[in-house]
């Protein structure tokens, strides 16, 4: 059924050598599961995105000005000494990285929910709310410039790096804004190195900042968990050590502490006894790198995984092991097409971006979206839209726990867009599209479309659902599945010249990700740049006022839906697995971005 989580001893392969009798158990397992037919049965329909199981509500409505804060937070409860291994199979973990300079995706995130903390949490009610973590209070100046942080005594960091300061906060954000990989460097640097702001420490446990110019979005940036947040890592070990070394071994503040990882096998993380917000009540979490889908199931069928990174049609398989219940989240995230080579910026200037080819169907040769010249490419966009049944994908794919999407960044504010703004599946239609935009016959053109593999539900099978829908309709499409380590240095580079189908966090409101289609953001961007985006989409991050800041944003959707500059396909819901060996800790998952499960040392061996 689906809801909480129960318990048994866990025998599980404890030191690397082993891993080979493990992947020999996963294939038996897979070998004896073939052919089981019992299938979980969704739930009544409770949540906005489906029929969820055990749901709990994740806020729509928009966030409010953050005001001056002083938010208590609970003591940590006497626990018992923490005892046994927790251990999660993902789909892509990579090398181990911690350096705020040096680390990359999916590493950030996993650091994010496991040993790294930051400024501010997501509270377990809402995904608007934000709570103290390292910072105990902080408070915003009545002309919306300066933000006062009081940051906690007596903090300290992992392997004896002693106590978190000031210091250590603002190295670790300016680390951030230095990084090649992280991919809201530049976003960082607007507010904490702006050109006309400034930085004061008054003591070593107070931040004083003044963002230059009013900004909105100072907690967004500063919050845990999120793929593409801060953390606070230690400068003494930095400084002692050198970055590479730090980057094997980051001494960072969160309630597990990094202990060995073998590439392309396993993390692996021991509780911190006497944490400062919560020990673990688990000795030991491992994180197993385990790309295919079949074997996660496998190991967790043989009692070897408690829980993993699960596509929805695994749970009839995984429901009939004994013992089996669900953790849930509706609305965890949302999938979008990003439109690659869509870079207006710059064009016949030195600044013009690599992958800017108007030779690609979907790409215009002008920004100007008046022109004659800008017409035929809009509609080959708008033929790829409304060609995808996102409802056969919502139901068939991932099994009713999602539903349609629009655009990215707006998944729970769909009742802010105009009524007209939806994708309606018309495949007549859009070959006639395609027609008029001079594309003919039953092979009109190719593409290349590139899943980004992130471990999101669904995102290859909805991939492949968009390619054999968009061959419907006489599109050749190159489906290209490389690991998301591949994919992203070229998106960063603005070589890709394809079409992604990519899942993201919800943002509370759309703005929070507009920062990602400015064409400053040097280490990521979602596949369009365009003048008037440049000029438009910075207006909501200054603005304090919320019906202003709305009315900038919805602006902002109209310009990309009538354009058809962005193509949403779905929001879904998370669901995690847990076996009879963990107790459900769903009352504690932190919200805001729930794509990967945090909140571990949380979670109870019974």
């Amino acid at each position: 059924m689906l809801s909480g989580g129960r318990s048994m001893s866990i025998r599980w392969l404890r030191i690397p050598e082993r891993f080979a009798l493990f992947l020999w158990l996963l294939f038996l397992a897979v070998i004896l599961a073939c052919g089981s037919s019992e299938t979980a049965t969704p739930g009544a329909a409770t949540s906005s995105t489906g029929p969820t199981p055990r749901p709990r509500s994740t806020s729509t409505a928009p966030a409010p000005a953050p005001a001056p804060t002083m938010m208590p937070t609970k003591t940590p409860e006497a626990d018992p000494k923490p005892a046994g291994t927790l251990n999660i199979g993902q789909k892509e973990l990579g090398p181990y990285q911690g350096h705020p300079k040096l680390s990359g995706n999916p590493q950030i995130f996993l650091n994010q929910v496991i040993s790294a903390e930051n400024l501010v949490m997501h509270s377990a009610e809402s995904s608007s709310e934000f709570l103290p973590m390292l910072a105990e209070s902080w408070s915003l100046s009545d002309d919306n410039l300066s933000w006062t942080f009081k940051l906690r005594k007596g903090i300290q960091f992992h392997q004896g790096f002693g106590e978190m300061t000031a210091e250590d906060v603002l190295w670790s954000f300016d680390q951030i804004i230095e990084s090649a990989k992280h991919p809201g460097s530049s976003d960082v640097a607007r507010m904490w190195q702006h050109p006309d702001g400034s930085r004061e420490t008054p003591d070593p446990y107070t931040i004083v900042l003044n963002t230059g110019v009013p900004a909105i979005d100072v907690l967004n940036r500063i919050r845990n968990p999120w793929a593409g947040s801060t953390w606070v890592a230690s400068k003494k070990q930095s400084d002692e050590l050198g970055e590479e070394e730090s980057n094997n071994r980051t001494a960072l503040t969160g309630p597990w502490v990094f202990s060995e990882a073998e590439t392309a096998q396993f993390w692996k993380f021991q509780a911190v006894d006497s944490h400062w917000r919560k020990t673990p009540f688990f000795k030991e979490l491992v994180l197993w790198d385990i790309p295919e889908e079949s074997a996660r199931v496998a190991g967790f069928q043989t009692g070897q995984l408690d829980t993993f990174t699960m596509s929805f049609d695994s749970i009839p398989t995984v429901e009939a092991v004994p013992g089996t219940e669900f953790m849930s989240v509706p609305g965890g995230g949302e999938s979008h097409l990003g439109l690659y080579g869509s870079s207006y910026v710059g064009l016949g200037t030195d600044d013009q971006r690599p992958n800017f080819n108007p030779d690609l169907p979907w790409i215009s040769p002008t920004d100007d979206v008046n022109s004659p010249e800008w017409e035929p490419a809009r509609k080959v966009r708008q033929a790829l839209a409304i060609s995808i049944d996102r409802e056969a994908i919502v139901s068939n794919l991932l099994r009713g726990f999602g539903k349609p999407g629009v655009m990215w960044g707006w998944l729970g504010n769909e009742d802010k867009l105009d009524p007209d703004m939806s994708w309606e599946f018309d495949p007549e239609k859009a070959k006639q599209l395609l027609d008029e935009a001079g594309y003919t016959g039953d092979k009109r053109f190719t593409l290349t479309l590139t899943p980004s593999i992130r471990g999101a539900p669904g995102e290859v099978e909805a991939c492949e659902a968009v390619s054999q829908m968009w061959a419907d309709i006489g599109i050749d499409v190159k489906l290209q599945n490389l690991p998301y380590s591949t994919l992203r240095p070229t998106l960063i580079a603005r070589t890709y010249e394809g079409i992604t189908c990519h899942a993201t966090s919800p943002r509370v409101e759309p703005f929070l990700g507009y920062t990602n289609w400015w064409s400053h953001a040097a280490n990521w961007y979602a596949g369009v740049e365009h003048p008037w985006l440049e000029e438009n989409m910075p207006k909501a991050t200054t603005l304090f006022d919320a019906d202003e800041r709305w009315a900038a944003q919805q602006e902002v959707g109209r310009f990309l839906f009538d354009n058809a500059l962005d193509i949403g396909l779905y929001g879904f819901d998370v669901i995690w697995p847990l076996s009879s060996n963990v107790e459900s800790w769903l009352d504690h998952i932190r919200l805001g971005d729930t794509r990967n499960i945090n909140g571990m040392e949380w979670a109870k061996p019974r």
